[in-house]
């Protein structure tokens, strides 16, 4: 199993329609999971709660208990948005002011879609990979739909130029075939500093790559750090479970260039998140003097001192965008949250949605216990037993059923 280092730097599918394993070359150290989306069957949340669930409250009540045992979080609010994944609700993970991921919930065949974006990745709690592995392996119609695996360069042993040259030389054939590609910014005609981006293929294709200084996009002008990620997406392959714990493995099977990598040396150990930090850091200090510093000059002469200065030049709250605590830290998002996630959240109203009646909602009573119902092993304990040797045959009865 590949254990993910912190850094600051796809067979017949039944109906005759073959689907591509990714193939296993191998291990590739360094390499981590920087977005995953998946789904699961709803029934999955009642195998969790084992009880029955009544409203979309209490199954993103139960998910967001069941995330944050998984990711360190959970779903924070319900989003006015229904975003635009075909579903009927969308819920938040993170902050307002830090995107960690998602959750798409009501219709699409009764599925849950969980998107975890590239900073709920970082921040996640470490073994995050293979606690959600385990999940998914227990849960009912689970399918990877994208997974993004990444490899950092921070010394500028691959560059996009190299990507480029590796793809007219054949390093990026599949199958006899040569997939097309891309440059993108200014810095491939005029070296500006902005950064050069290479992509091979399509990002609807089973295997898109972006290679790209990472370093310069987030402003730093002279930076050697490339990442060459590796979009994999649900279609032409099947993405296997196996992929959150075997990350280098899949990386090296992807493309001939991958296996190039594998006898690199291990990069210095520094946190990743520490380093993307910095840099952010510097890039906003740049323009804040670009801004104010002429007037702190003035005031200074004007016979302000350093805390007249400061009092005078800083917001009132709020941090600048990119350097939110939160995206750097999971501590920072709970102490952040006025009312934790939503689990932790004892007034959640109840809907149900009724034939004749239309939706009714209603506060619980002083006297119900939302925890115990949802997760006390005794509770109502023959009611359970009953419920779940309904579930069981339920199960039978659908578990080869292709919902998409």
């Amino acid at each position: 199993m590949s254990e993910v280092e912190y850094f600051s730097h796809f067979i017949s599918d039944g109906k005759g329609k073959l689907l591509e394993i990714p193939q296993r070359r191998g291990k590739q150290d360094g390499v981590f999971v920087d977005w995953i989306s998946f789904t699961f069957h709803e029934d999955t949340l009642l195998k969790v709660s084992g009880c029955p669930l009544f409203s979309d409250a209490e199954y993103m009540y139960v998910l967001s208990r069941k995330l944050e045992e998984i990711l360190g979080f959970g779903i924070t609010r319900k989003c006015k948005s229904r975003g635009n994944k075909f579903y009927e609700s969308m819920y938040r993970l993170g902050s307002d002011d830090v995107d960690y991921g998602e959750v798409h919930f009501g219709g699409q065949r009764n599925t849950v879609l969980v998107e975890l974006k590239g900073t709920g990745c970082s921040v996640a709690s470490p073994g995050w990979e293979l606690r959600l592995k385990q999940f998914l392996d227990d849960s009912i119609r689970t399918r990877i739909t994208r997974i993004d695996l990444a490899l950092d360069f921070f010394d500028g042993e691959y560059t996009p130029d190299q990507a480029l040259l590796d793809h007219d030389n054949g390093f990026f054939d599949n199958s006899n075939q040569r997939p097309k590609s891309e440059t993108i910014g200014t810095a491939w005609r005029n070296e500006d500093g902005s950064g050069k981006t290479f992509y091979v293929g399509r990002k609807k294709n089973s295997r898109f790559v972006r290679v790209y200084e990472k370093g310069r996009q987030l402003g730093d002008k002279e930076s050697k750090w490339v990442r060459f990620e590796i979009q994999f997406n649900y279609g032409d392959i099947e993405i296997p479970l196996d992929i959150l714990i075997n990350q280098g493995s899949y990386f090296c099977g992807a493309f001939p260039i991958c296996r190039k990598f594998k006898n690199m040396p291990v990069p210095e150990r520094f946190d990743q998140r520490k380093k993307k930090l910095n840099l952010t850091f510097e890039h906003k200090l740049h323009y804040a003097k670009n801004a104010v510093g002429k007037l702190v000059n003035f005031m200074i002469e004007m016979g302000f001192d350093n805390s007249e200065i400061v009092e005078s030049l800083k917001a009132d709250s709020g941090f600048p965008k990119g350097l939110e605590p939160e995206k750097y830290a999971l501590e920072m998002l709970r102490d952040g949250l006025k009312h934790g996630f939503i689990h932790e959240q004892p007034d959640i109203d109840l809907e149900i949605e009724l034939d004749e009646l239309g939706v009714i909602a209603f506060k619980n009573s002083d006297k119900f216990d939302r925890e115990k119902r949802l997760f006390s092993p005794d509770y109502d304990a023959e009611k359970e037993r009953k419920y779940q040797d309904y579930l069981d045959e339920v199960y039978h009865q659908n578990v080869n059923y292709d919902y998409f």
